[in-house]
């Protein structure tokens, strides 16, 4: 694992020093132009999480408990995003202390998903409800910081919302994986990231900034997500209801701050 994570962040380091040719390409489609670059952080940070999903399905296959021997995509939701996201955000941190913590604190953040995706495979392990707990919320984090970089790479619609739709698809799908609802995982996955698509194009023209609509975005995943297990696990409460609802008020006041 420590092997792992550490191929991870020499990858993220390399960003800063290998210099690649920059591959471009243009298009036209329905009469609308779309301009493509292909250069070093793409390259690197798709390594980066390819190298997170590859290393996760390996540990996964290890577990006592593993009893299939195909790999398992559900277990490379997480690792993969940790990689890509913390990646894309180390991108924009200057060189100096910044860097160096930010380094630090993603080889701890790689080793503690990779370790909760290790243990969930065992329903029954005694550490299961706390890694799961964790996983999840690892997982809202990490979208949170995927959006935020996505965003801030003021791409435009054509590539930033698929790409928002996407990474909504992959979390809530494991998400719901993860609490057991594996039946219509893929049904309400992409719902909720439909959803999530259309607020993501309508904040894409209104002058917002990144992290105020990364975690608008984020938050919009979270309720969807929490009402669709509620509504599984027929646990539809008033006093869920409102908790759910002081949560976005409480979101909403922040990013209202923060604007």
């Amino acid at each position: 694992m420590s092997t792992l994570t550490a191929l991870i962040l020499l990858t993220n380091t390399l960003i800063r020093i290998v210099a690649l040719p920059v591959f471009e390409a243009e298009f036209s489609i329905l009469g609308l132009l779309i301009r493509f670059e292909l250069n070093a952080s793409l390259v690197m940070i798709s390594l980066a999480a390819a190298l997170a999903a590859a290393g996760a399905d390996w540990l996964i296959h290890s577990h006592p408990k593993s009893v299939s021997a195909k790999v398992q995509p559900i277990h490379w939701v997480i690792p993969g995003l940790a990689a890509a996201a913390t990646g894309a955000v180390l991108t924009y941190i200057p060189d100096g202390p910044g860097l160096w913590i930010g380094l630090i604190l993603t080889a701890v953040l790689l080793m503690a998903v990779v370790m909760a995706e290790f243990v969930v495979v065992d329903s029954k392990d005694t550490r299961f409800d706390v890694a799961s707990v964790g996983l999840s919320a690892l997982a809202h984090l990490l979208l949170i910081s995927a959006l935020f970089a996505i965003l801030a790479a003021d791409l435009r619609a054509v590539f930033s919302v698929p790409l928002i739709f996407f990474s909504n698809a992959a979390v809530v799908w494991r998400l719901l994986h993860l609490n057991q609802l594996s039946d219509q995982s893929a049904k309400y996955a992409l719902l909720i990231s439909l959803l999530n698509t259309q607020l993501a194009w309508a904040l894409h023209y209104w002058p917002i900034p990144p992290l105020q609509s990364a975690l608008l975005l984020g938050m919009l995943m979270y309720l969807t997500n929490g009402l669709i297990l509620l509504h599984r696990q027929k646990r539809i409460v008033r006093g869920r209801l409102i908790e759910f609802g002081v949560l976005f008020a409480i979101t909403l006041a922040a990013i209202l701050t923060l604007t």
